[in-house]
């Protein structure tokens, strides 16, 4: 839904916004306006935040892959994948010793839900962090995909 380059610069915006270094601001944030639930979408929540592409045609695009989060299970029952971002998000800087929050992505063909757990997002880092993963498809893919149903669509026509 949004170019692969997009996807890297707000895993990068997001990640930074709730490392360690960034934490305890969020977390007064979380505390004063609550960022982070039921009353807004995930759309409302980053604006706020200022985590948008700085592509501004990308971020239409954007704001429709967080809203399409809601179309995505998640690893708890009867709660979206929408809706589990937020959850991980309020309840992360609720804790009552909250750790860092990690964004990452794992693929759709593997696991189609947005997941939640604690461990260590990258090799280097030594602390334990929340790990959000949402489950995506290359861009690449996603045009394959598109391109074999368009064919398939066009010999159907014929027969």
């Amino acid at each position: 839904m949004i170019k692969d380059s997009t996807t890297l610069e707000i895993l990068v915006q997001l990640n930074k916004r709730f490392d360690a270094d960034s934490l305890p601001e969020m977390i007064e944030l979380q505390n004063e306006f609550e960022v982070f639930s039921s009353k807004r979408s995930l759309q409302q929540a980053f604006a706020l935040l200022g985590i948008v592409p700085t592509d501004w045609s990308e971020r239409r695009r954007w704001y429709k892959f967080l809203d399409h989060l809601k179309k995505y299970p998640s690893d708890l029952p009867k709660i979206n994948g929408h809706d589990r971002v937020i959850k991980a998000f309020k309840d992360g800087l609720a804790a009552e010793k909250p750790i860092p929050i990690s964004i990452k992505c794992h693929s759709a063909a593997e696991d189609p839900r947005v997941t939640v757990a604690k461990g260590r997002p990258v090799v280097f880092t030594i602390e334990t962090h929340l790990i959000v993963s949402i489950p995506t498809t290359p861009g690449r893919e996603v045009r394959k995909q598109v391109a074999e149903i368009a064919r398939k669509r066009r010999a159907a026509k014929k027969k």
